[in-house]
């Protein structure tokens, strides 16, 4: 009998391979767990950006429509919550699947629309932490809209469009280029077809498909809505009417930020890829890039507002408003291809997106003549576009290897055409874009165009001029302050022709005249004062 052998047992392929099996089959199944709390939080934070938006948005209106802004926000979440779970989800990955002998499964979805899974009807629950980072995507495009259209329209007109965006037109477009059957998309499987242009649509993240669908809705409801009372003169000319609250401005911007590293990490659905190996340098990647499209796009944008400030009134202004909204014009100009960029060209795009935001803000306001408060087509429309075609310049060819992999012939994966590749992820993304606007313009245009012939799209001139606040809300966002607001945002957008009303008795005073007023109590004050101290001397 032959002696045993400790140390070549121990050394033996045969040993390696079952301690490595025991090991993988103790630990690999913690990483579908790993994966889905990572992509849960990531999720929570995206959730938070509806925060963002209401701050924002409100900071930027009037404070007589600060609480129908921050409801339609809020109608977002819910509104988009019950459309995305009755059909949304469906539309979007509710695709066909077939199983082989070994119970391998694949899909066999038509490259059109998702059939299957509504209302959540047989999703396992190891897709729940997906269809939630989806919902939180799908009310994040559809509340883009809520400041383009601020100040004018009807509450009803609003919540049938968050259930219209959210059930409808996001997931259809999402499905074409997310999943492995839609048309466009890159991951789409050899057996359903070839990719379109031989690579797919490179929208990762969702520059186009969240954030341009959002801006071009935006900008469809805003069109179609018309613009704020005042907001352009007899002449056409663009009139101001100032945001009530920088504060509320900034902190939404700030939430928005914060928001945007989980939006665009979050979406590499992973940590820990499937292997076994670690997927953390590619998640690291979508951070920095994210932190470069922030900082750069909001330095330019200033630094071109402080130009055109000095430009045409001879007057440098550090503008608050043209930092922030620069800042998010820059973040998503990176957001989809965040994963493929080394961190020079994440700058750059930033650069970018802070070079456009200002002629695009003064094309729509000046040209097209769009009321937009928030320049939600600007930021999202604009700058989604933008980080398209930036993507198809920018990708790198070893970093588009590990996010995609191959190519299902097994061939290297296209990249950026400003790195050495040829124009196929341009002409593809070329293409994405214009579908983009297609298929979301052909859809919301007639969608608002239907509510204004109903009646249900826009407020009376009486109500908007009290404000939706006070005529749809139950009254003011602040309570025994809204006269008050009310008094100065008139002076302030009506060239400081301040009328104010004293206890409700009717009687108007001009700001002079209080001021005046002001002045003389105080010198009749400033002599008793004098007077008593010289009795007391």
């Amino acid at each position: 009998m032959a002696s045993f052998n400790e140390t070549e047992f121990l050394t033996s392929d045969a040993f390696t391979t079952t301690v490595t099996k025991s090991i993988q089959d103790l630990t690999f199944g913690w990483i579908p767990n790993i994966n889905a709390q990572f992509v849960l939080s990531d999720g929570y934070f995206v959730f938070i950006m509806q925060l963002g938006f209401a701050l924002l948005t409100a900071g930027s209106v009037r404070a007589k429509s600060a609480k129908s802004v921050c409801l339609k926000n809020v109608m977002d979440v819910m509104f988009g919550g019950a459309a995305y779970f009755l059909l949304g989800w469906a539309f979007a990955y509710g695709d066909k699947t077939t199983c082989d002998d070994a119970g391998v499964c694949s899909s066999v979805g038509n490259p059109f629309i998702g059939t299957e899974q509504f209302a959540m009807s047989n999703l396992a629950d190891t897709s729940f932490h997906t269809f939630y980072f989806q919902y939180v995507f799908a009310i994040s495009t559809a509340t883009i809209v809520s400041g383009a259209v601020a100040e004018r329209i009807q509450f009803i007109a609003y919540a049938l469009y968050a259930f219209f965006i959210c059930a409808w037109v996001y997931p259809v477009l999402s499905h074409w280029c997310w999943t492995a059957s839609g048309f466009a998309s890159p991951t789409r499987l050899a057996s359903l077809g070839p990719l379109l242009f031989g690579s797919g649509v490179y929208d990762t993240v969702g520059s186009g498909a969240v954030h341009m669908v959002g801006g071009v809705a935006g900008l469809a409801g805003a069109w179609v809505a018309g613009p704020r009372l005042g907001r352009f003169n007899s002449q056409g000319k663009p009139q101001p009417i100032h945001g009530h609250n920088a504060v509320y401005y900034t902190i939404g911007y700030l939430l928005l930020a914060l928001g945007f590293f989980c939006f665009n990490s979050g979406t590499m659905a992973q940590i820990i890829a499937a292997d076994g190996s670690s997927f953390g340098g590619v998640v690291a990647r979508c951070t920095i890039s994210t932190t470069m499209g922030l900082c750069f796009g909001g330095i330019t944008s200033v630094l071109v507002y402080l130009a055109y400030s000095k430009y045409t009134t001879g007057h440098a202004v550090w503008d608050l408003f043209s930092a922030g909204n620069g800042s998010l014009l820059g973040t998503i100009v990176i957001t989809s291809g965040c994963a493929t960029f080394a961190p020079w060209a994440a700058a750059v795009g930033g650069i970018i997106g802070g070079l456009i935001y200002l002629p695009s803000s003064l094309f729509c306001l000046h040209v097209l003549k769009i009321d937009d408060p928030v320049d939600a087509f600007t930021v999202h429309g604009v700058g989604g576009a933008a980080g398209l075609i930036f993507y198809a310049l920018f990708a790198e060819k070893d970093l588009v290897a590990t996010l995609y992999g191959p190519l299902p012939d097994g061939g290297q994966r296209h990249w950026g055409c400003f790195l050495g590749d040829n124009g196929t992820v341009l002409a593809a993304n070329l293409v994405w874009i214009l579908i983009i606007f297609g298929w979301t313009m052909g859809m919301m245009v007639p969608f608002f165009y239907v509510l204004k012939l109903c009646g249900l799209l826009r407020l009376s001139p009486q109500e908007e001029e009290e404000g939706p606040d006070l005529s749809h809300h139950g009254g003011s966002a602040y309570p025994g302050l809204d006269k008050a607001y009310g008094d100065f945002e008139s002076s302030v957008n009506n060239g400081g022709n301040y009328k104010a009303v004293e206890n409700g008795n009717g009687k108007g005073t001009s700001l002079n005249d209080k001021i005046a007023g002001l002045e003389a109590e105080l010198a009749t004050l400033s002599a008793k004062v004098k007077k008593m101290d010289a009795v007391e001397a």
